[in-house]
C-alpha cells in the first residue's frame, strides 16, 4: 500500500511539474509575441516618421526652387509662407500644429493620416 501510494504521489508531482513547465513555455511565448509586436510597432513608427521628414525635404527644396525661379507676387510669398508651415507640420523634428489640420500623428501610416483630412 505504501509503494502504491508513493507511485500515486511521485506521479501526481509529474502531472504538476509538467503543467508548470508548459504554463511557464506559455508565459514565455506571450511574453515574446508582446515583444515582437511592440518592436513591429516601433519600427512602423520609425519608418513612418523618416517618411514624413523625407516629404517635409522635398517640400522645402520644391519651395526653395520656386524662390529662386522667378519675381514673387504677393501671392506667391503667401504660398509659399503656407508651403513652410506645412513642411514644418509634415516634419516630425518640429512637429508644427496646423491650425485647420491639427497635429499630425507621424507614428501612424498614410491610411490612418489621411483620416485627418477627411
Amino acid at each position: 500500500m505504501y509503494e502504491a501510494s508513493e507511485i500515486i504521489r511521485k506521479e501526481r508531482e509529474a502531472r504538476e511539474e509538467e503543467r508548470r513547465r508548459r504554463e511557464e513555455e506559455e508565459r514565455l511565448r506571450e511574453e515574446r509575441r508582446k515583444r515582437h509586436m511592440i518592436e513591429v510597432e516601433r519600427t512602423v513608427a520609425l519608418t513612418n516618421m523618416a517618411q514624413d521628414y523625407a516629404m517635409a525635404c522635398k517640400i522645402r527644396e520644391y519651395v526653395s526652387a520656386l524662390e529662386l525661379s522667378r519675381n514673387l507676387a504677393e501671392e506667391d510669398i503667401q504660398w509659399i509662407d503656407w508651403a513652410k508651415k506645412k513642411a514644418d507640420w509634415y516634419d516630425p523634428i518640429i512637429a508644427r500644429e496646423d491650425e485647420i489640420l491639427g497635429k499630425r500623428e507621424h507614428q501612424k501610416g498614410k491610411e490612418e493620416s489621411v483620416k485627418n483630412f477627411v
